[in-house]
């Protein structure tokens, strides 16, 4: 479960798992996942706890209405559960049509706590305050400049790693995708959450994954030995992935 602090402003969505997307190819459609296996002895390594976010399915409604930023309706209306849902995973998909969350507003507009909420941990992340951004195309905008990618994007705790981070971990790679390919083990930093220390999270679109590394990201949760990674020749193809999936964000 994806526990963030809403300050970013989009969320790359992944394919529909079910017939045409109305929406341009994603990054992780493109992605072969080819990267070369990494030389990990001289590597800066870390031991983390790995959970997923992705996003919301919700029928429309009629106890909480979506606001932009500025507090102006967008004109669709979900339950509160399927709300305070959408907050916590940051994304919701109602009738076809895709809404991330954009930043805070002033006024909460419901309450995402227990017992109206079966989240022990939400009270402290204001859910309810939340406001959404209606997505123009299959890419958004993570923390700053860097759009989300399914299965390639980890969102971290603030001050924790730098945006833009690429972390090898080896016990992903071979990991089997929904499309069927397998996963070559590489993580890009594009996201910042409100999370334990040595927690990572990471973005899984529409199809939650199934991996025995993932868990709830607690520190009694299965950890993993995580390698940071500096080589250009992986580090770029990455950071252009996401950067493309945030200029794409506007795109009509």
């Amino acid at each position: 479960m994806r526990t963030r602090v809403f300050f970013c402003l989009l969320f790359l969505l992944g394919p529909f798992l079910l017939g045409a997307s109305p929406f341009p190819v994603s990054g992780a459609q493109a992605d072969d996942f080819g990267l070369p296996k990494a030389a990990t002895g001289d590597l800066k390594k870390l031991t983390l706890h790995v959970s997923q976010y992705h996003v919301v399915h919700a029928l429309p409604g009629d106890e909480v209405g979506l606001l932009d930023i500025d507090d102006a309706p967008l004109g669709v209306t979900l339950s509160r559960d399927d709300f305070c849902a959408a907050a916590l995973q940051g994304t919701v998909e109602v009738s076809g049509v895709l809404y991330s969350v954009a930043g805070k507003g002033r006024k909460s507009l419901v309450n995402c706590a227990m017992p109206q909420f079966a989240c022990p941990r939400c009270a402290a992340y204001n859910l309810g305050q939340n406001r959404f951004v209606k997505l123009m195309s299959a890419d958004g905008l993570g923390a700053k400049t860097y759009g989300l990618v399914p299965y390639r994007t980890i969102a971290v705790k603030s001050g924790i790693m730098k945006l833009g981070t690429v972390l090898y971990i080896p016990s992903a790679r071979g990991l089997k995708l929904p499309n069927g390919k397998k996963h070559d083990g590489y993580f890009f930093v594009a996201d910042i959450g409100a999370m334990q220390t040595g927690q990572i999270d990471l973005y899984t679109g529409l199809k939650p994954l199934q991996w025995k590394i993932l868990g709830s990201g607690t520190k009694r949760s299965k950890s993993v030995a995580a390698y940071v990674i500096t080589d250009p020749a992986v580090v770029k193809p990455l950071k252009a992935a996401h950067v493309a999936s945030a200029q794409a964000a506007f795109s009509e």
